[in-house]
């Protein structure tokens, strides 16, 4: 277009520039140009057009007729490209993938933090909203449409929900740091025996000890019922009861003395951590990359559970980043 061809963007701002400051010599020293190359530009410009902009004196400069329309226009198009990089910007930070992501209390014992700091660094264009509770919380919030996705304990297939499985993890049985009643390992049957405290008949740990009990025709000794794994903590802690938990809940509590864990035998109590999502869920625009990285997640949670913890399904992901049904 002839207007291309006769006029810029560094043109105009030079321009403008000049008329800002009254002289060529002040605006060429802000700007950081040299002086002749700023020059030759207004010159240009002027060339362009076929029409003086600017009056030369010894004063400085002023502006002619048609100077003065172009100031108009040139102030007003600087401040309307300016203005739409400011909301270009926004509007790229504004479209940040939000995921609403559920974690039990195990999980955000060993890896919640680094989750959030390690997204942050590594996928940007990603903001989490974490959600954390009970396995059996977090799918009913999944359906309910509150959560994206589920790291969570689940074992009942359901038709709304696709569970890819990506953990196995050992369950340990813990006292109080002064108990007499642990072996290395404790059989089933000598750990159910105890003053257990559990969560509740939703739960899948509970339904674990419970369905083995009932295979091996022996009762389940539950002295409290507690839907608050800090709760439960505090009762072991205090020798009021003992619990079958993951290691991550208690992982700190272990390493400063306050309890003691050990792993159960005749059988071994293992549950399976799936990334659960609703079926026919709208994909993320950028999936690949937040199943790459939740990938990563699961090999250091597995990491951190030392021997209690196996890593499955690696194939989990597909290479496009959406989760198989």
């Amino acid at each position: 277009m002839i207007w291309e061809k006769t006029i810029n963007l560094k043109q105009l701002r030079y321009f403008v520039k000049v008329v800002e400051t009254g002289n060529i010599t002040r605006a060429s020293e802000r700007m950081n140009v040299a002086q002749t190359a700023l020059g030759q530009q207004i010159r240009q410009l002027e060339q362009g057009l076929g029409v003086q902009l600017l009056e030369r004196h010894s004063r400085g400069i002023s502006l002619t007729e048609p100077g003065e329309v172009l100031y108009r226009h040139a102030l007003a198009i600087l401040s309307s490209i300016d203005l739409a990089r400011q909301e270009v910007i926004a509007s790229g930070a504004q479209r940040r993938e939000v995921v609403n992501l559920g974690v039990t209390p195990s999980i955000q014992a060993l890896i919640g933090p680094e989750l959030l700091l390690d997204a942050r660094a590594e996928i940007p264009h990603f903001s989490f909203r974490i959600v954390e509770e009970l396995s059996f919380i977090l799918v009913d919030a999944l359906l309910r449409g509150e959560l994206d996705l589920a790291l969570a304990y689940e074992f009942q297939k359901r038709p709304e929900v696709s569970a890819v499985p990506l953990m196995e993890e050992e369950l340990l049985f813990v006292a109080s740091a002064g108990s007499c009643v642990l072996e290395e390992p404790i059989s089933f049957e000598a750990a159910i025996r105890t003053n257990l405290a559990l969560v509740s008949d939703r739960d899948i740990i509970w339904r674990m000890v419970h369905d083995e009990a009932r295979r091996q025709g022996i009762p389940v000794n539950i002295a409290f019922e507690v839907q608050s794994m800090p709760a439960i903590k505090t009762l072991v802690m205090r020798g009021a009861a003992t619990s079958i938990v993951p290691y991550g809940v208690v992982a700190e509590e272990i390493q400063q003395g306050l309890v003691v864990a050990c792993p159960i035998c005749e059988p071994t109590l293992k549950r399976t951590l799936f990334l659960n999502r609703k079926t026919g869920a709208s994909s993320f625009i950028q999936e690949k990359s937040l199943f790459a990285f939740l990938d990563k997640m699961i090999d250091r949670l597995t990491e951190r559970m030392g021997p209690y913890g196996r890593r499955i399904g690696r194939d989990a992901f597909q290479q496009r980043g959406e989760i198989k049904p």
